[in-house]
């Protein structure tokens, strides 16, 4: 039963990719709460920003709910409303606006998705700021959330937003930038499209350089210090770090990749590929092979060994190639299995602590962990709805679970227990994803909740703008 070398070598990078393939980030597809109803709403796909305006005011003159729709990947429910409502799609509101070269600005609709501008400035040897690790999201669904990513100098995306343009409830397009109502600025980008709809963002762009690749294994318990020794005020672009999850290794050692600049000058890395993960055969193939293998511990612990075989080869990459990957191969839900998204804020010096702790959750529930990974996040003063009161660890989890009621109410105790263990540790938990924190949670990780809510109803007063997530915890009395 000897296979040669090419066979093996196939097996064995396409065990590797699934694995990079599977880091989740952001939402993967159109999923909501399963467990939950939600009224049918009728989908709007205006073509214009004329078309659009008419939509909006017609909706606020029969006081008809707008629910907004983007990328449509939500997993909580912010693009869905529980109320009859008229759900918006942005899909063909994609133009660019403009491009300053010059200046590395960039002006576009909200509707475009990351792919379609990095197809845009690459040629210019221009790359995106910030965003999160797949390019597949609508810029302005981004936006709603405030996402992050790997990037250790832009994050989170509120700094490198310019100005915005926003369709509010009256039918008015205002401008909004640290300027122009500065609060209002601050409640939009990641105010999940409660407070009109992002028409078009000026964004800061940087350029398009070429990356290499650092890759050590360290213990879990020092990945603070290494942070700080190692990647903190260096000259380092991206960071992740992937932990261990098989059961024998269990969050004990860790994986760092880093990536600093590179000097080569090889004029083809920088042709921007961004279709080179989406082989619509490959990510068949990638799917089946990852359902056989999510309930594998034994894959599981190999799985880590052959990761830090596969970062530690040499690779050179230009920043639009390193952003250019889609969620296209990440495995998909079906009637007897979901997977999902949940994501912890931890200040470094309590990063131990919570560690330790979700390693205890994750034995003592059986959860069926697939990926865990940690990035940086910079303190944000300007977002109201801000996850990083200061700058702060970003523990990323990618979980499958069999789907019934039992096992959501199951995974609902521990997800409970893992917010209240990060806001005692003075950290929060990312709201984009399944609705299960209660409002004293989302208080807890968001002091400036109660100020967001009423923010909400001075631009927004007869509540034309909302989705499950406004609807579960509107009530701030």
């Amino acid at each position: 039963y000897k296979m040669n070398f090419l066979v093996k070598s196939f097996f064995l990078s396409t065990l590797v990719l699934l694995a990079l393939v599977s880091n989740g980030v952001a939402a993967r597809k159109k999923v909501v709460d399963i467990f939950e109803t939600t009224k049918a709403s009728i989908l709007n796909e205006p073509k214009t920003l004329e078309e659009l305006i008419s939509l909006v005011e017609n909706a606020a003159k029969k006081n008809k709910k707008i629910s907004i729709l983007g990328a449509g990947k939500s997993q909580g429910g912010q693009t869905v409303s529980e109320q009859d409502s008229c759900q918006i799609s942005l899909k063909n509101i994609n133009k660019l606006v403009s491009l300053d070269v010059a200046n590395k600005t960039v002006t576009v609709q909200a509707g475009m998705i990351w792919r379609d501008l990095q197809k845009l400035i690459a040629p210019h040897r221009l790359a995106v700021a910030a965003m999160q690790s797949y390019n597949d999201f609508s810029i302005g669904g981004s936006l709603g959330v405030n996402v992050h990513g790997q990037d250790l100098c832009s994050n989170p995306l509120i700094k490198t937003v310019l100005s915005l343009k926003l369709l509010v409830a009256s039918g008015d397009v205002i401008e909004v930038s640290r300027d122009k109502s500065p609060e209002l600025f601050g409640a939009v980008i990641g105010g999940y499209g409660l407070f009109g709809i992002i028409v078009e963002v000026t964004l800061k762009l940087t350029d398009d350089i070429l990356l290499k690749r650092v890759t050590n294994i360290i213990d879990a318990k020092d990945l603070t210090d290494y942070y700080y020794k190692n990647i903190y005020n260096k000259p380092v672009y991206f960071y992740s770090a992937r932990f261990a999850v098989g059961p024998s290794d269990l969050m004990k050692k860790i994986i760092v990749v880093h990536y600093e600049k590179d000097n080569s000058g090889k004029e083809s890395f920088y042709d921007f590929d961004p279709e080179s993960l989406k082989s619509k055969s490959l990510n068949i193939f990638l799917r089946q092979v990852g359902n056989l293998l999510n309930k594998s511990d034994n894959f599981k612990d190999l799985r880590f060994g052959l990761e830090n075989g596969y970062f530690k080869r040499s690779k050179t990459i230009s920043r639009n190639n390193f952003m250019g990957y889609s969620i296209d191969g990440l495995p998909q839900d079906d009637n007897g299995q979901m997977f999902i998204l949940q994501e912890y804020f931890i200040p470094y010096n309590n990063l131990n602590t919570f560690v330790k702790y979700l390693e205890s959750v994750i034995r003592k529930y059986n959860i069926n962990m697939l990926n865990i990974t940690a990035r940086h996040v910079n303190k944000d003063e300007e977002s109201l709805l801000s996850y990083a009161k200061e700058d702060c660890c970003a523990l990323v989890l990618y979980i499958n679970l069999p789907k019934s009621v039992m096992n959501y109410k199951i995974t609902k105790i521990w997800t409970s227990r893992l917010i209240d263990k990060a806001i005692s540790l003075q950290g929060s938990y990312y709201l984009p994803y399944q609705l299960i924190g209660t409002l004293d949670q989302v208080k807890g990780s968001y002091p400036n909740f109660d100020k967001f809510m009423s923010l909400k109803k001075t631009w927004d007063p007869k509540e034309i703008f909302t989705n499950k997530f406004y609807e579960k915890y509107k009530n701030i009395d």
